[in-house]
């Protein structure tokens, strides 16, 4: 792995902690709720910057 792979993994997980610790009072409230579309948005921001970090390394099959 290079030291660009390695720098775009670094930040992913650290916008991943970011959003983590935004969410209000997941442990307290058993009831919250979360628009589905900030889930979606923050998966696919992760998601794209995994597939940046693993192309040319991997290849991806459809899933069945």
């Amino acid at each position: 792995m290079n030291k660009q792979e390695i720098e775009t993994l670094v930040l992913l997980r650290k916008k991943l902690i970011d959003e983590f610790t935004s969410l209000r009072d997941y442990k307290n409230n058993k009831n919250a709720i979360m628009k589905e579309i900030e889930c979606a948005k923050i998966l696919h921001y992760a998601i794209i910057e995994l597939d940046k970090s693993l192309l040319g390394n991997v290849e991806f099959k459809p899933a069945k």
